[in-house]
């Protein structure tokens, strides 16, 4: 079994913190994935020891859900492939801030994960000889998760990446890049994560005015006021205009500018420095060229040079684990709300309305009865019974009144019923077994919603389309259920599967604060996964969920531990209102 108890069993687990996050979570099958909306999770045993691994990718991908915006992801990712993976890396940083700071818990199981990459060797610093995108997208997703998240299982990882980025990439642009955390912390938005990756692609641009023909050709002044001056118009500042007097000057001192100008590269041309000087000038230019070959071969990086998705690994090595025993069907739907037809709805509760009043008198009856306050005689107490003053006489000392507390019912119900193919069979009324059971569910809703003290719940399987993997939600708790009766229009549909439908409903139950939670099965064919299906009735029971069966017109004695028989589903309502009477009281 992949569960041994079943607060501690994967569905369960992934039903409450997808709760939690506020996201849609699917457990089984043989993927682990999301598409934007949904979570995709394979089933692993209890005792695996990738369970942490998958609750730390469960928080980053629900963090996706609720933060990314997937229209500028997907926009912004076709633009090359170094823009998809600097925006990744960036949002991934942003959106696991965000989910640690909602719920603080996160950050531990986001930093297991980290650990186990690393130590499966997922997360290793960047070779020098690697490529210079992948060097330069490695050590920045090291760097920033070290200084922005505060991951301090990377701190040596990330030094030897900036080691070696600074060995690859231009000092100048490394000082830049160095510089993003404070960014990267301040990032709000999807959009504005996408702005700092475009920003980061314009630094790596190479600088083209620098290596124009002009600026390679034109002769170094050997003035250093000159130099500096050069130097600050190449900086894009502005020389200072001549004067009309310096533009106009004497011949004379003209030909004393050009003697000197000759003189000047006479001495530079005897001076055994200056061919040294020629060839410093000459490396530089071809530094410079390299530099620009380098640059460019990051930008035009394609996506084999960037390496892989930070949490690809992950998803891959989850998915392999769930396979290795072979892949097991999706075993935790993912829930679904009907439309709610009012017109459907207000015939449908003209309908049921008179059987449910009587059942709401006689279950308000039986649980009124059941916690009578009755008082009874005591030796010791406060309020004296005159009634009982003149046994004194006769020793019994028992002349005070004591009430007794009674405890209210404080049950949680969840109704299952049956909508498979067969449930279109004809009763003997005429009437379809689908309609019969949709409205015995229905009519007893109605009257445990009005029991103080209990909560009830309707879901219908399969769900609509007859998807194996969704459950079709009637009634939720804490829902009214007259303003849901629109709902119950409903249909048969494919096969029956009751272990889906079961997990759904002890999920829902678990998260529950009510000491009692019973499930009401209403069915009437053999569920597809009979293994699965003993194995969540075993772990209900285990775990105080108590599952009652009613079979429609066939034996369930051999899945539920208590439940009943009916012949024909026209014996459903009057069953079905029993049953509720014995498990309340």
């Amino acid at each position: 079994m992949h569960s041994t108890t079943l607060k501690h069993a994967m569905p369960i687990v992934a039903t409450a913190l997808g709760r939690r996050f506020g996201v849609q979570v699917r457990v089984g099958g043989d993927q682990a994935a999301t598409d934007g909306q949904t979570i995709w999770l394979p089933d692993l045993p209890a005792d695996s020891r990738l369970r942490p691994v998958a609750w730390g990718l469960l928080a980053h991908e629900a963090s996706h859900v609720r933060h990314t915006d997937m229209a500028i992801f997907q926009a912004v990712a076709r633009e090359s492939p170094l823009r998809r993976h600097l925006l990744n890396l960036l949002e991934d940083i942003r959106i696991e801030l965000a989910i640690r700071r909602d719920y603080p818990g996160t950050e531990s199981s986001l930093a297991r994960v980290i650990e186990w990459m690393l130590a499966e060797g997922h997360l290793d610093p960047p070779d020098p000889s690697d490529h210079p995108a992948r060097i330069l997208t490695a050590s920045l997703l090291l760097i920033l998760r070290h200084r922005v998240l505060g991951q301090q299982a990377l701190t040596q990882a990330a030094q030897e990446s900036e080691r070696v980025l600074r060995q690859t990439l231009p000092a100048a642009r490394v000082h830049r890049l160095l510089g993003l955390p404070t960014e990267v912390r301040g990032l709000g938005s999807t959009a504005e994560a996408a702005s700092l990756a475009e920003r980061i692609q314009q630094l790596l641009e190479p600088d083209r005015t620098a290596s124009q023909p002009e600026a390679a050709e034109r002769p170094a002044s050997s003035d250093p006021e000159a130099g500096a001056a050069n130097t600050e118009t190449e900086a894009g500042e502005c020389p200072a205009h001549p004067s009309p007097d310096q533009a106009s000057g004497e011949v004379g001192d003209g030909a004393s500018d050009t003697e000197a100008r000759a003189s000047s590269q006479t001495e530079a041309e005897a001076d055994p420095e200056g061919p040294a000087a020629n060839a410093g000038s000459i490396a530089a230019d071809a530094n410079h060229s390299d530099s620009d070959d380098l640059l460019q071969r990051v930008i035009g990086a394609g996506e084999g040079d960037l390496g892989d998705d930070l949490f690809a690994s992950v998803r891959q090595v989850l998915a392999t684990e769930s396979g290795a025993g072979g892949a097991r069907p999706s075993r935790l739907p993912i829930p679904e709300d009907p439309p709610c037809h009012r017109p459907f709805g207000e015939d449908l509760l003209r309908q049921v309305d008179g059987t449910s009043r009587v059942l709401v008198a006689r279950l308000l009856g039986l649980v009124q009865s059941s916690r009578m306050d009755r008082p009874h005689a005591v030796c010791r107490g406060r309020r004296l019974v005159p009634a009982r003053l003149h046994r004194a006489g006769v020793g019994d000392a028992r002349l005070f009144v004591r009430r007794r507390s009674r405890i209210a019912p404080n049950t949680a119900f969840h109704l299952l019923v049956d909508l498979s193919g067969s449930m279109n069979n004809p009763t003997p009324s005429g009437q379809r077994a689908f309609r019969v059971a949709l409205e015995s569910a229905l009519a007893v809703a109605l009257a445990l919603e009005r029991i103080p003290g209990v909560t009830v719940a309707v879901s219908a399987f399969p769900g609509l389309g007859g998807d194996t993997g969704r459950i079709t939600r009637l009634v939720q708790h804490g829902q009214s259920v007259r303003q849901r009766a629109g709902a119950f229009q409903q249909g048969p549909r494919g096969g029956t599967p009751l272990a889906q439908a079961l997990w759904f409903a002890a999920a829902d139950l678990t998260l529950r604060s009510e000491p009692r939670r019973l499930i009401l099965v209403m069915t009437d064919g053999v569920p597809n996964d009979w293994a699965t299906a003993v194995e969540i009735l075993g772990l209900c029971e285990a775990g105080g969920i108590e599952p009652v069966g009613i079979g429609i017109g066939c034996d369930v004695s051999t899945l539920f531990s208590v439940g009943t028989r009916v012949e024909e589903a026209g014996a459903l309502k009057q069953t079905l209102f029993g049953l509720a009477e014995r498990l309340l009281v």
